[in-house]
């Protein structure tokens, strides 16, 4: 899908059939899921096309995964993390968490991965067919900005700990404002955050797939092409743990640091979610493009 090979895409980089006739029957479900490089169970997918159906604006369930492990944990914030920074950078608050809040949307549907690094990185193995495209067309490779990756950890952290984006409700996918995909038309449209457009499923495959797994708890590692090629195998503090190369951890103090106007506790230590959301707004500034 040559026109999604950007920076701020939500589906896989593929090319597939376009749209050129009004007359053209939508595909049908395992089609569209196929052509999404979207592996489901047969027994979810309906198999006639599905029919558009009234939009309601339900907010998504708070995430309430549990990890399995510190070092899941740490994967986990860093790879949600990775998505935000990446995908909405230049975004506000706003436009980051709503990126954040699909993320977290996928791993709970059974059209996705369990856990969020396979989220994040699924497909990214192939030369086509990432389902975020920042993982495989060469945008890790470029040295991160401190500032905004802080700044997209601390939404990362609130989202985690269960804030909730509401006006994206259950969206599965999104795209910049300036494409239009081949995929739009057999979803369902929510609206716009910032410079994005969010979708969800439509009528069946929505009550099969969204919000109908539990989150695994267990992260893979990143992928061994991508980690080698980015500093995301370089040591770096997040949720108390620090990372090393070959995966080793140590204890971290339990002294509060601060990133972009929020308190992070080290080690896991409690804080209250909607105080760091405030923060995070207050501390609000636009990042350079």
């Amino acid at each position: 899908m040559a026109t999604l090979a950007i920076a701020t895409s939500c589906t896989p980089v593929h090319r597939a059939p376009p749209h050129v006739t009004l007359d053209i029957p939508p595909p049908t479900p395992r089609t569209l899921l196929r052509q999404l490089a979207l592996d489901v169970p047969d027994d979810v997918v309906p198999d006639r096309p599905v029919a558009d159906t009234r939009i309601e604006m339900a907010a998504a369930p708070a995430f309430s995964g549990i990890a399995r492990s510190a070092r899941d944990a740490a994967r986990a914030a860093e790879c949600l993390t990775a998505a935000i920074y990446y995908e909405a950078r230049s975004e506000p608050v706003d436009g980051q968490r709503a990126v954040a809040q699909v993320v977290l949307n996928r791993v709970r549907d059974r059209a996705f991965p369990k856990s969020i690094c396979g989220v994040v990185y699924q497909g990214s193995e192939r030369s086509t067919g990432c389902q975020f495209s920042f993982t495989c067309d060469g945008s890790m490779l470029h040295p991160r900005d401190p500032a905004a990756w802080a700044r997209a950890a601390a939404v990362a952290q609130g989202a985690l700990a269960g804030l909730v984006y509401a006006p994206v409700g259950a969206a599965t996918f999104y795209h910049a404002n300036y494409v239009l995909p081949w995929w739009a038309s057999s979803l369902n449209r929510i609206g716009s955050v910032g410079s994005h457009i969010f979708y969800r499923w439509r009528g069946a495959l929505e009550r099969g797939l969204s919000f109908r797994q539990d989150y695994a708890g267990v992260e893979p590692a990143v992928p061994t092409r991508i980690a080698a090629s980015t500093d995301m195998a370089m040591p770096e503090a997040l949720h108390g743990v620090t990372i090393h190369r070959g995966e080793q951890e140590r204890a971290a103090s339990a002294a509060p640091v601060t990133m972009a106007g929020v308190r992070i506790h080290r080690n896991g230590a409690a804080h209250d979610p909607a105080e760091t959301v405030q923060d995070v707004i207050v501390g609000e500034e636009s990042d350079p493009s």
